[in-house]
């Protein structure tokens, strides 16, 4: 009877015991993800939690995180989304507020904060605290997950070829080295286009993929599409720009790589980019920063030295990458804030790091370790004078779209920069004028 006693208070006490509350998070299959599931152990047992990652492609996370916030069911509590989905997810008042978040769970410390790359937090954690007067200012909507931008990839051997050195010396009386300028970027495209070798791989796909890499040629050139700061901002009153003389010349000179160019460029995206270049017979090419990693290292995690890391032609860079957006329908927002803090913790983003995450901490990158990455460098300083390169207001898709359906005419050679162009500008402003300000 005595031990019927014990087994049933032991029973009792095992059941009173407080189940973990889980917290789930979608978004893309990438090694930024990747790098934040490998690091849940800790917080889960510290937390009495269960983090459960969803991992899709890029249009399968954008899709789901979307139908859960119309729908409204709270099946993920936290979003892991790209700034051209802030504007829609703030101005339908699909996410809590941080702010208030902090408060209501005793999360006092953010020293972090002083930490981040300033712009391009701006660019994917703020949005107008009313959309309909800007004047009156932006908000804190979200923390960066990452802060991605696009890196000048090379092939190294193809570099240090001394028969390749020695070639280039004879023809353009100069040093073979990697492109600081865009008149030394062609000469290199022109130089390692052969008839087994290409000198670049552009994006051209739709998708945005076409439009992502041309802004580094716009914008690193001095063009820009709409005269604003961040990329979130638009209103009725923001001047389209397409059509101006520094985005025909860009384009111009973009559309001239044309002949040394590998693959089939309607259909390469970011993935089939990087099978191209793995080949080993293309010189250089522009790719997303949170694609690097496996260029770097294989999967067991050792170390290759295929492939090298710059920051693109000119002085400036794109900024880009995404925010812990928190479900407002979440049940467990509490937990998701303080996971959201746990992860941005200096510490906690060195070994991010060093598992693939594109840091939005500035020190990060100051780590012992985390210098011996191969694009470590390049990363910070593309980071550290990047600006506003993509539209992310509400009128993005439009532009995106828009750009990209011209500019594969042009490469076909359908019609020219200049017709391009302007048939692009004036259908922006038409469609943002009937479909978006209305």
């Amino acid at each position: 009877m005595k031990y019927l006693f014990t087994v049933l208070i032991v029973v009792f006490l095992f059941s009173c015991e407080e189940k973990p509350k889980t917290i789930t998070i979608i978004g893309e299959d990438s090694s930024n993800l990747q790098a934040m599931e490998s690091q849940k152990s800790n917080f889960e047992k510290e937390n009495n939690a269960n983090i459960s990652y969803k991992a899709y492609s890029f249009d399968e996370a954008f899709n789901k995180s979307n139908l859960d916030f119309i729908n409204k069911t709270g099946l993920y509590d936290i979003v892991l989304q790209y700034n051209f989905s802030l504007s829609s997810f703030v101005k339908n008042g699909f996410v809590a507020d941080i702010n208030k978040l902090k408060v209501d769970n005793n999360i006092i410390s953010s020293d972090f904060e002083n930490q981040l790359f300033d712009n391009a937090w701006k660019e994917v954690g703020y949005y107008y605290k009313n959309a309909n007067k800007p004047e009156e200012g932006m908000k804190l909507v979200g923390y960066p997950f990452a802060s991605n931008t696009m890196l000048l990839v090379y092939n190294k051997e193809m570099f240090n070829n001394p028969d390749n050195r020695n070639r280039f010396k004879e023809l353009y009386n100069r040093d073979l080295s990697v492109p600081k300028t865009w008149d030394e970027y062609f000469q290199v495209a022109e130089f390692f286009t052969t008839d087994d070798t290409y000198g670049v791989c552009i994006e051209g796909s739709e998708g945005g993929w076409l439009y992502y890499e041309l802004m580094n040629y716009i914008f690193g050139q001095d063009g820009t599409i709409m005269d604003k700061k961040y990329g979130w901002e638009s209103t009725i009153d923001s001047k389209v720009l397409i059509n101006n003389d520094k985005n025909i010349n860009a384009l111009k000179y973009y559309i001239s790589l044309k002949p040394f160019n590998a693959g089939n460029y309607n259909t390469v995206d970011a993935s089939s980019k990087i099978e191209l270049i793995e080949k080993g017979n293309v010189a250089m090419s522009i790719v997303w920063s949170d694609y690097i990693y496996g260029l770097s290292y294989d999967k067991d995690k050792n170390l290759r030295n295929k492939f090298g890391f710059a920051t693109i032609p000119g002085d400036k860079s794109a900024l880009a990458g995404g925010s812990f957006y928190i479900n407002k329908m979440s049940k467990n927002k509490g937990l998701a804030i303080a996971y959201v803090n746990d992860l941005m913790q200096p510490k906690t983003q060195i070994e991010l790091a060093k598992n693939g995450l594109c840091s939005p901490l500035k020190t990060t990158y100051a780590d012992a370790e985390v210098k011996q990455i191969p694009y470590s460098d390049a990363l910070y300083q593309s980071l550290n004078r990047g600006v506003y390169m993509f539209e992310a207001g509400p009128d993005a898709d439009i532009i995106s779209q828009t750009i990209t359906k011209y500019v594969q005419q042009i490469w076909k050679g359908e019609i020219s920069v200049e017709e391009g162009l302007n048939a692009a500008q004036e259908e922006v402003v038409q469609r943002r004028k009937k479909e978006v300000f209305n």
